[in-house]
């Protein structure tokens, strides 16, 4: 069996949502920032004292508005598997594997 790597993964069926959102992601990343940039150099900020200064602010505003919403588009996905929920004081809710570190329970 052989394993997919890098592109071949992003094509596939189950991943071509996520391989769409982060292409988009990515092309808004190159382009708005720097397409800011010069608009604010241009056309907005002409008659500051800096303008070079105010533009890059707007593109670094930019750079953080493309990450804000790739990560609230990423958050928003829905989950591939349903929660499962631990039943009536069954169990203490420890299927999802051992404890460790600082939830472990000690035994000396």
């Amino acid at each position: 069996m052989s394993q997919k790597k890098g592109y071949a993964l992003l094509l596939q069926e189950q991943n071509r949502d996520v391989a769409r959102k982060l292409g988009s992601a990515t092309l808004a990343m190159f382009t708005l920032p720097i397409l800011a940039f010069y608009v604010g150099l241009h056309f907005l900020f002409t008659n500051k004292e800096d303008p070079l200064m105010w533009s890059g602010g707007l593109a670094v505003f930019f750079a953080n508005f493309v990450i804000v919403g790739y990560v609230v588009s990423a958050f928003s996905e829905e989950d591939d598997e349903p929660e499962q929920r631990v039943g009536g004081g069954q169990g203490d809710g420890d299927e999802a594997g051992p404890r460790v570190g600082a939830f472990k329970q000690r035994t000396d």
